[in-house]
């Protein structure tokens, strides 16, 4: 009997066990299997199966359904229209789950250390799912902070034909509130300047809907990023998750997929170095999340391709902030969408963009845009603006007449982070760009939240909130801190935070995070005492110690001091001895490397 290739080194046979025919095209990894693993057809058999099923292409449908926060909840109805679009197509899906944790539930206790390195794992869960079993093409399907590019790392690692389902956004709260608005609100209500009734009025209301989060957090910036990438579906970032638009999409998810097993179109072919640069360019143009900057580099990686921090601050200098979505801006993320979504950005930013790069839909780009542009999407988006009296172009600026220019967040170098750090500056007060400051230090964010509320820290501090990084702690972001500073005039526009671990894309404020090398590693932010002058210089890109006890030194007794107090200094001790934080401890690349489970 002739055999069939399909992929290099990998033959079928054109029938199955059973004496049904198999299309040559769709020759696939599954029914290969089948002829080795005959137990497999029966356990198959035993979930109900027909066998009919057993000779259709085999597609996982991951997804972070469950219930733990309002992104994940609601995916239940997308992953339906998911399989039935497979269905539709001829193939055979098959539902597995691997929920991601909510940030803002983690916030400000130990839950926060187990975010990132969830984000590896649920990859690794991907990647378990997808290989383990005979699939033949994935669809992914997520909301959330850690979710999305758990996702997009795990489709690039497995390299199957794949698609990913952004699970869209919340609807705008009464009056503009956002769940982030809870720790100030919490704050005023221990001052006694805001009732019980009121906060319960105010926690009710900010999310009002399933979906992510309102505004131009980790969580929506992902989203941007995974239709920026070639990944998703054009226009498929940020739709109200509450929309039929959302189901819709969903179903034509799950039938295109098909189309990518039929056409073997592998993420390895999407993933180029043209379009990680894309990728850069949105995340510009939206003042995007520094989380990134942890996310993108990890999932390049599985393609071997490096993204360097630099290439953010590189490519933000050039391309325009153009959108006015919160917390930086005034609208929330499904504005975004109405005024015509990722597809409006991109063909505002066509100049600058590669638009010969290969998308999921089996075209380029550019034919991506032109076929939109012919189609009624930004009819049926910016339709809704109407209802609030907007236009699309409150929302998206020209290049022409931008939000601002300069970019949104630098890399930082200098004797204080020599690996780098990051700071979104377009989130602070530009007069804090330059500042030179004492520093006032806490070895955790607990005893830095403490002081904070104890009055502690004064106007012009810079508080240093070390062994937060990766291998130290899990590198927890630190809203609350930002957000404690936020709400005191005194201090929101005269302290800045430098530390190893990371912080929100809600963040407002000089913050810098992702210091490297870590201070459990002995990096220098390990030997700063209290009183050290630390200069902020974004302009010049540059963090350093320039002094010690209130007064400036010569470069060449800053040098010898730290070299001194590193021959003194003893690593602290790891308190994670066990469980999954043990062994992020032990293997955890660097904040500046994407923090990726090594």
């Amino acid at each position: 009997m002739t055999r069939i290739a399909y992929y290099p080194g990998h033959t079928v046979y054109p029938v199955n066990i059973y004496g049904e025919k198999v299309m040559a095209s769709r020759t696939l990894r599954s029914q290969e299997i089948r002829l080795i693993n005959r137990q497999g057809d029966a356990l198959r058999l035993g979930m109900g199966w027909s066998v009919d099923d057993l000779g259709k292409p085999q597609i996982l449908v991951e997804s972070t359904m469950g219930d733990a926060h309002p992104s994940g909840t609601h995916l239940p109805g997308v992953v339906e229209q998911v399989k039935i679009g497979i269905y539709q197509k001829g193939g055979k899906p098959a539902v597995l789950t691997a929920t991601d944790i909510c940030d803002g539930q983690a916030q400000a206790h130990e839950g926060m250390s187990y975010s990132l390195v969830s984000r590896d794992v649920l990859a690794a869960m991907l990647e378990i799912h997808a290989l383990g079993h005979p699939h033949d093409g994935v669809v992914a399907i997520s909301s959330c902070d850690k979710g999305i590019p758990a996702h997009l790392i795990g489709l690039a690692r497995v390299n199957l034909p794949a698609i990913h389902v952004p699970g869209g956004t919340q609807l705008n709260a009464p009056d503009g509130l956002t769940s982030e608005h809870m720790y100030h609100l919490g704050d005023e209500f221990d001052q006694g300047k805001i009732s019980g009734d009121e906060l319960l009025a105010a926690q009710k209301n900010a999310s009002p809907t399933c979906g992510a989060c309102q505004f131009m957090g980790t969580a929506s910036t992902n989203q941007v990023i995974s239709e920026a990438l070639g990944l998703a579906l054009p226009g498929s970032a940020l739709i109200p998750a509450v929309l039929t638009a959302h189901q819709r999409m969903a179903h034509e998810s799950g039938q295109q997929v098909m189309k990518l097993v039929e056409q073997r179109l592998t993420p390895d072919k999407i993933l180029t170095r043209k379009a990680f640069e894309n990728a850069m360019m949105l995340h510009a143009a939206v003042r995007g999340s520094t989380n990134l900057l942890l996310h993108l580099p990890s999932i390049a990686r599985e393609v071997e391709i490096e993204i360097r921090p630099e290439d953010f601050d590189e490519i933000g200098r050039r391309v325009p902030v153009l959108t006015n979505i919160k917390t930086a801006g005034p609208y929330p993320a499904e504005y975004l969408w109405y005024a015509g979504g990722v597809p409006a950005l991109m063909l505002e930013l066509m100049d600058f963009l590669h638009l010969d790069v290969m998308t999921v839909t089996g075209q380029t780009l550019g034919e991506n845009l032109e076929a939109i542009k012919k189609s009624t999407f930004f009819w049926e988006s910016r339709a809704f603006l109407k209802n609030y009296g907007l236009k699309w172009r409150d929302l998206i600026k020209p290049v022409s007449d931008p939000v601002s220019t300069g970019g949104s967040v630098a890399v930082l170098r200098g004797n204080l982070a020599p690996g780098g750090a990051v700071i979104k500056h377009a989130a602070a007060d530009p007069r804090m760009h330059q500042h030179t400051g004492p520093a006032l230090i806490f070895e955790r964010e607990e005893d830095a939240i403490k002081g904070l509320l104890g009055g502690m820290v004064k106007p012009g501090h810079v508080m240093v909130i070390r062994n937060e990084g990766p291998r130290a702690s899990g590198m927890p972001e630190m809203y609350f801190c930002t957000s404690i500073i936020a709400s005191r005039p005194e201090l929101a526009s005269s302290v800045a935070i430098v530390t190893d671990g990371r912080f929100s894309g809600a963040t407002k404020g000089p913050c810098i995070g992702h210091v490297t090398p870590e201070a459990y590693m002995g990096g220098p932010l390990a030997l700063v005492q209290p009183n050290d002058l630390i200069r902020i210089d974004v302009p010049g890109r540059t963090l350093d110690i320039v002094g010690f006890a209130g007064r400036e030194e010569s470069l060449a007794e800053v040098e010898r001091v730290l070299t001194e107090r590193k021959s003194r200094w003893i690593p602290p001790v790891n308190t994670h001895k066990r469980g999954i934080l043990a062994a992020y401890s032990r293997m955890a690349a660097g904040p500046m490397e994407g923090a990726y489970f090594a």
